[in-house]
C-alpha cells in the first residue's frame, strides 16, 4: 500500500445472539426470551425492523435504531403455544448490514413444544396432628387432571423434616386420564419428639414450576406428652446454676406405668435432676399431668457433651422403653460482661466532674434483668452512678449503659470505688464487679482556642448527613482538663454527636467533636455544641452550629466523605465525589472552596470557575486525603452556586503510625430486619416472579421462631412508565414504580409485617410486579427506595398518586438486606462503588448492618441458558457488602431463599475489616478476648473474616480481629 493510502473501512456486521429453543411449555402460556442484536463489523448499521413468523411467536414492537460499531441492543420474543406437540416458528430481522446481503434479513429459528397436561393440586396443606414415634399414619394429597388429554403428574418431599414423610408413589412417574382425581397417599412416620414441617412437591408439568403443599405434625411417644422435647439451657456462667421444667401429660384414657428418671451420658456432671414426682404409687393416671425439674451447672467454659434424661413412663403390662429427653448446655466464663473491665477516670481538675459510661452487655442467649445496681466509694473523692434502674430488661445482644460520675475532693488525689452489677438470667442469677478509679489534680486556668467559632453545615439536601467537626484546642504552655463535650440540650434534632470522654489537653493538642447535621425537612436549622475547661471564669465552652435543609435540582453525592484510617508512611487515599444537575436549566458552579483542618486533602477536577453545568448532568471529582502529621483531621468541601450559602461535603480522615491493627467488632442482634426486594418486571421474567411469590416460607420461616421485627417492601427495576407494547404492569405505576414500594396504588399492604394479615399471600401479590418493562435498572431503583423524599414522607410529592410514598420502612435500629431478583444486568448510570457508599451511609458505615444480595444471571451464563446476560454489577455489590449470590436458573427456589434467608435472619458470620491484611497467615482472631484457631477463614474478595456456619458469635459477642498492615 502506498504512502498517504488509508485502509478501507471494515463493513458493517449484524449478528444475533439467542438461545430461542423454548423447550416444553404449557399450552395457552407465554414465555420470554431475549435477542441481543450486536454490530461485531466496523461500520455503523440500521436495524430496520423485525417480523414473527408463525401464530406463536411474538416480537416487541420498535422504532428503527442505529448500532454503532461494537453496539448491542436487546428484543424480546415471546412464546405462546397454541397446540401439543412441536411448534415451530421464526424470527426475521431487517437491517442494512452488510454482511446480509441483498435481501438484508437475519433469519433466527424458533421452536418449542406445547403441553396441554397441566395437573391441578386440590389440597392446599396437610397436617397430621399428632404422631406416635415409630408408628405410620397415612392422609391423602388429592390432584385432578381438567385436561381433555393424559396429564403427567410427580411427587416428591422437601425440608427440613422431609425425612419423616413418605409414599409409595414418590419419585414414580404417574399419568392421569382425562378428568381423573387421583388421591396420592402420603404416610407420616416421626422420628424426633417435637413438631415437624415439610413440603410435598407436586410436578404439575414437564418443565413447569412444582406445586409446594405443606406437610406438618408433631411426633409424640404414643399418648405421652413431654414438653419440651429437648431441654437447651443455652450459655450459663461457670458456677450459676440454671434451671427447666419438664411436663409429662398423659393424653390417653387409660392410666400408664411410671418407674422415675434417670439421667444418662452425664460424664460432665453438670446436669441434674432437681425434682421428679416419687415412683411410687408407680401410676401415671389418665389425664394427669406431671412435672419434674432438671439443672445446669456448668464448672468449666464451652459446650458440655449431651445428657439424656430417660423417663420410665410406658403402658401398663409393657416393656417399651420410655422416651428421652436430651439435655444440652454450654458453659462460659460469663455471658454478662461489663466494659470497661475497669473504669479509670484519670486526672481529673478539683472543682469539676467527669462522666463516663460503663456498657452492661449481655452476650447471653435470652434476655436478662438487670435488679440492682451498687457503686461502693472506698477512698478519696465521690463516686456517683447517675441513673440506677432498679430493675431493667436487657435483650440478648444489646447492653445497658450506666453512667459514671466522679468528682474529686480538695487535696485528696487518688479515689476508688467498686461497681456491682446483679443480674437474674432466667433461673440463674450472678453478680458482676468493676473497678472505678480516680485522681484529683490542681490545674492552673486553661488557655484555649474553638475551631472553629461557628460550624456552618451551609445546604445538605433533606434526609442527607454531613459530619463537619468543632475542636477546642489548648494554647496555653500547661494542661487543659476537658469535660463535658456534646451537642447541648436544646440543640434541633436534626444534629447528632457521641460524646467525648473528659481528657486532658497537653500544650498544642485539641479535642475534636464529630457533629453530624440531617435535616429532616426544609428549612434552618441550630444547635450548640458545648464543653467545660478548667477556667474560673470562661469554664463554659460554646460553640453555635447552623445548617440549612434544602431541596433542589442540585446535589453533591456522597456528602459525608469518611477516609478512615491511613499510615504517613503510605501513599493518599482516594475518594470520588459526584456533583448531580437534575435541573431543567443550567447551573453555575461559582467556585470550590476548602475550610477548616484541610491542610491534608487535595481536590482533583476539571472545572473552570465559573462554571457551567449543562441540565440534567453529572460530574465526578475526586478528593484525596495523605496527611503529613498524625491524629484525626476534619475540614469541609464547599461548593459555591452563588446564592450565598454553600453546599457542603464532610470530609473526616485519621492519621497513624501504626504497623498493626486491631478491628474490634460486635455482633449485633438480628431481632429487626428491613427487607427490600427488587424485583425485575421486564417480560422474561413471569416464571421467575411466580417462584419467589410461592416461597415466603423458605425465605423468612427462620424469622419466625426468632420472633424477628421485620419489614418487607418490594419495588420493581423499572424507573419509567412503559407501555410494555403487549402487556400491562398492575400496581398504579404500569411498571415505573422509580423506587416506590409495590403496589402504589395500595390495592395491598405495601409494607409486610408480622402483623400483616395472610402475609404469605400478600408477598407473592407483591412479587408479582408484572412483565411489561425493558430497561432493568436495579441499583437505581432501590438507591431511589431508600432515598429522599420516598424513605420519608408517605406520600411521593412529585407525582400526583395519593399516599405513593416509603415512609415506616426503614429504621435506624434494623439490620438493612437488599434482594435482587433478575435475569438481565443493570443498566443503572452510577458506578457500583456509589451504590455500595450510599449503603454504608445508611448505616453509619457499618457494614455488619447492611446485606445485599442478588438471584441474577451467573458468571458463566453456559450454567443459565435462560439469562439474558450476566449480573455483575449486582454480583460486585453483593460480594462487597458480604452477600449471597445465586443463580436465576435455580433448580430449587426454596433451597436458594434459605440461603439468603440463613445470611440475612441468621447470626451474622462475616465481619469486614478495616483494611487489608499485610500477611494473612498472621491474622489473629478473638471472641470476647479468647483466640478463636478454628471454624473461621479469611477471604481476600471481601476482605472480611468469616465463621462457618455453626461457629458465628452469639449476639453480644465482641470480635477482635488483629493483622499487620502494609500501603
Amino acid at each position: 500500500m502506498g504512502a498517504g493510502c488509508k485502509p478501507p473501512p471494515e463493513p458493517s456486521k449484524l449478528v444475533a445472539r439467542a438461545d430461542l429453543e423454548f423447550g416444553p411449555s404449557a399450552f395457552g402460556e407465554t414465555r420470554v426470551r431475549k435477542v441481543v442484536l450486536a454490530n461485531e463489523g466496523g461500520a455503523p448499521l440500521t436495524v430496520l425492523g423485525a417480523t414473527a413468523i408463525g401464530d406463536s411467536v411474538e416480537v416487541s414492537p420498535f422504532e428503527p435504531f442505529e448500532l454503532e460499531a461494537g453496539a448491542a441492543r436487546e428484543l424480546e420474543v415471546r412464546f405462546t403455544p397454541d397446540k401439543e406437540g412441536v411448534v415451530l416458528g421464526a424470527l426475521e430481522v431487517r437491517s442494512d448490514a452488510n454482511n446480509l446481503g441483498p435481501e438484508g434479513a437475519l433469519l433466527l429459528k424458533v421452536s418449542g413444544q406445547g403441553v396441554n397436561a397441566l395437573v391441578r393440586v386440590e389440597t392446599e396443606s396437610i397436617d397430621f396432628g399428632i404422631g406416635v414415634l415409630g408408628e405410620a399414619r397415612e392422609l391423602a394429597l388429592q390432584v385432578r387432571n381438567p385436561t381433555l388429554l393424559d396429564s403427567p403428574v410427580g411427587l416428591d418431599f422437601d425440608g427440613a423434616d422431609a425425612d419423616q414423610f413418605t409414599s409409595p408413589e414418590a419419585k414414580t412417574p404417574l399419568m392421569l386420564k382425562p378428568g381423573e382425581v387421583r388421591e396420592l397417599p402420603v404416610r407420616f412416620e416421626p422420628k424426633r419428639l417435637g413438631e415437624v414441617r415439610a413440603v410435598a412437591r407436586v410436578t404439575v408439568c414437564s418443565g413447569c414450576a412444582p406445586v409446594d403443599v405443606p406437610l406438618s405434625g408433631n411426633g409424640r411417644d404414643g399418648w405421652l406428652e413431654v414438653t419440651p422435647s429437648q431441654v437447651d439451657f443455652g450459655r450459663v456462667t461457670r458456677g450459676a446454676l440454671a434451671e427447666a421444667r419438664i411436663t409429662l401429660r398423659n393424653l390417653g384414657s387409660k392410666p400408664m406405668a411410671y418407674g422415675g428418671v434417670r439421667l444418662l451420658d452425664n460424664t460432665s456432671g453438670a446436669f441434674r435432676v432437681v425434682s421428679a414426682p416419687p415412683e411410687t404409687p408407680g401410676v401415671l393416671a389418665a389425664g394427669a399431668v406431671a412435672e419434674l425439674r432438671v439443672a445446669f451447672s456448668p464448672t468449666t467454659a464451652g459446650p458440655v457433651g449431651e445428657a439424656r434424661l430417660e423417663l420410665d413412663v410406658r403402658p401398663v403390662g409393657t416393656t417399651k422403653p420410655g422416651p428421652e429427653v436430651p439435655l444440652r448446655g454450654e458453659g462460659i466464663h460469663t455471658c454478662v460482661v461489663l466494659q470497661p473491665e475497669s473504669l479509670d477516670f484519670g486526672a481529673v481538675a478539683e472543682g469539676m466532674s467527669a462522666t463516663r459510661d460503663v456498657q452492661v452487655l449481655n452476650r447471653c442467649r435470652d434476655e436478662v434483668l438487670l435488679s440492682d445496681v451498687k457503686l461502693t466509694t472506698k477512698k478519696g473523692g465521690y463516686f456517683l452512678v447517675v441513673t440506677s434502674p432498679s430493675s431493667l430488661p436487657i435483650p440478648s445482644g444489646q447492653s445497658a449503659t450506666l453512667p459514671i460520675t466522679f468528682m474529686p475532693r480538695a487535696g485528696v488525689g487518688a479515689g476508688e470505688a467498686e461497681l456491682s452489677v446483679k443480674l437474674l438470667n432466667g433461673a440463674s442469677s450472678s453478680t458482676e464487679v468493676a473497678k472505678v478509679v480516680g485522681t484529683g489534680k490542681v490545674f492552673t486556668p486553661c488557655q484555649y482556642q474553638l475551631e472553629p467559632a461557628v460550624v456552618e453545615f451551609g445546604n445538605v439536601p433533606v434526609g442527607s448527613e454531613v459530619t463537619l467537626g468543632a475542636s477546642v484546642r489548648n494554647t496555653g504552655t500547661s494542661e487543659c482538663f476537658l469535660t463535658g463535650v456534646q451537642v447541648a440540650e436544646g440543640s434541633d434534632d436534626a444534629f447528632k454527636a457521641d460524646a467525648l470522654g473528659s481528657r486532658v489537653l497537653m500544650a498544642g493538642q485539641r479535642a475534636r467533636l464529630l457533629v453530624r447535621f440531617k435535616p429532616g425537612a426544609e428549612g434552618a436549622f441550630s444547635g450548640m455544641a458545648e464543653g467545660r475547661v478548667n477556667h474560673p471564669s470562661s469554664g463554659h465552652v460554646l460553640v453555635p452550629m447552623r445548617g440549612q435543609g434544602v431541596q433542589g435540582c442540585f446535589s453533591v453525592h456522597p456528602t459525608t466523605l469518611d477516609f478512615g484510617t491511613v499510615r504517613l508512611a503510605c501513599g493518599p487515599r482516594e475518594r470520588e465525589v459526584i456533583v448531580y444537575n437534575m435541573c431543567s436549566g443550567p447551573t453555575t458552579l461559582m467556585g470550590l472552596g476548602l475550610e477548616g483542618d484541610a491542610a491534608g486533602f487535595e481536590l482533583e477536577h476539571g472545572f473552570l470557575f465559573p462554571a457551567v453545568l449543562a441540565a440534567h448532568s453529572q460530574f465526578r471529582m475526586k478528593v484525596n486525603y495523605a496527611s503529613s502529621s498524625g491524629g484525626d483531621h476534619a475540614a469541609a468541601l464547599r461548593f459555591d452556586l452563588g446564592t450565598g450559602t454553600p453546599y457542603t461535603v464532610g470530609m473526616v480522615g485519621r492519621a497513624v503510625l501504626e504497623n498493626e491493627r486491631t478491628d474490634e467488632l460486635l455482633q449485633h442482634s438480628q431481632d429487626k430486619v428491613d427487607v427490600l426486594f427488587v424485583v425485575d418486571n421486564s417480560g422474561s421474567m413471569l416464571d421467575e416472579q411466580q417462584s419467589l411469590g410461592a416461597n415466603f416460607s423458605a425465605l423468612f420461616g427462620p424469622a419466625f421462631p426468632q420472633g424477628v421485627d421485620y419489614r418487607i417492601a418490594v419495588t420493581s427495576t423499572g424507573l419509567e412508565t412503559s407501555s410494555g407494547g403487549w402487556a400491562i404492569c398492575p400496581g398504579g405505576a404500569e411498571g415505573g414504580e422509580n423506587g416506590r414500594f409495590f403496589p402504589i396504588d395500595n390495592s395491598a399492604p405495601r409494607i409486610i409485617t408480622p402483623t400483616t394479615p395472610v402475609a404469605e399471600s400478600v408477598f407473592a401479590h407483591n412479587t408479582n410486579v408484572g412483565v411489561c418493562h425493558w430497561n432493568e435498572q436495579g441499583l437505581e431503583a432501590m438507591y431511589l427506595a431508600l432515598s429522599e423524599p420516598l424513605v420519608s414522607s408517605a406520600d411521593d410529592p412529585r407525582t400526583p398518586r395519593p399516599m405513593d410514598g416509603n415512609a415506616g420502612f426503614l429504621r435506624e435500629d434494623a439490620r438493612l438486606a437488599v434482594i435482587v431478583v433478575t435475569d438481565e444486568e443493570d443498566f443503572s448510570l452510577q458506578p457500583v462503588s456509589a451504590y455500595e457508599t450510599f449503603l454504608r451511609g445508611l448505616k453509619g458505615g457499618d457494614l455488619s448492618q447492611v446485606i445485599f444480595s442478588a438471584i441474577v444471571g451467573p458468571e458463566d451464563l453456559g450454567t443459565c441458558l435462560s439469562a439474558s446476560s450476566s449480573g455483575t454489577r449486582y454480583i460486585q455489590l453483593a460480594r462487597a457488602t458480604g452477600g449471597v449470590v445465586e443463580s436465576i436458573c435455580t433448580p430449587n427456589w426454596a433451597a436458594s431463599l434459605e440461603r439468603i434467608s440463613e445470611r440475612t435472619f441468621g447470626p451474622n458470620r462475616t465481619f469486614r475489616l478495616s483494611e487489608p491484611p499485610a500477611d494473612s497467615s498472621r491474622i489473629l482472631v478473638r471472641v470476647n478476648g479468647m483466640e478463636v484457631k478454628t471454624g473461621w477463614t479469611y477471604d481476600p474478595a471481601t476482605n472480611a473474616v468469616s465463621f462457618e456456619q455453626g461457629a458465628a458469635p452469639a449476639p453480644g459477642d465482641t470480635v477482635q480481629v488483629t493483622y499487620p498492615v502494609g500501603c
